[in-house]
């Protein structure tokens, strides 16, 4: 899995009505591709790239959350993810305190969920 620094941008206000958004969400823009985010402005994303998928962490401390989505190929859309809200939710699921670990690592953690 290697980290890659993809475009990511506010959407025009011509998106956001295509897409029936009442505000502006984020884009990540890779390859020729716009993928819809489902982060905020204030989260912190990091990237992932591992053959044909994209895995894209959101995380936000202050609001206690986390979240693991992942898009391949053209679609647009996550094709599947998890949000994990509050220190007890998500240290129940990565086992530790989340807060410690790499992006790396939790995303490990993270997609062994989906097995």
């Amino acid at each position: 899995m290697q980290k890659i620094q993809p475009t990511i941008r506010t959407m025009t206000w011509e998106e956001a009505s295509e897409f029936g958004y009442q505000n502006q969400g984020l884009m990540l823009e890779h390859n020729s591709v716009a993928y819809r985010l489902s982060s905020g402005t204030k989260d912190d994303i990091s990237v992932y790239k591992s053959g044909p998928v994209l895995y894209v962490l959101t995380l936000n401390r202050c609001l206690d959350y986390v979240a693991l989505d992942f898009y391949m190929g053209q679609e647009q859309d996550a094709i599947d993810g998890i949000f994990l809200q509050g220190a007890w939710a998500i240290t129940e699921c990565v086992e530790t305190d989340w807060r410690a670990l790499s992006p790396i690592e939790l995303i490990a953690r993270l997609t062994k969920l989906f097995a």
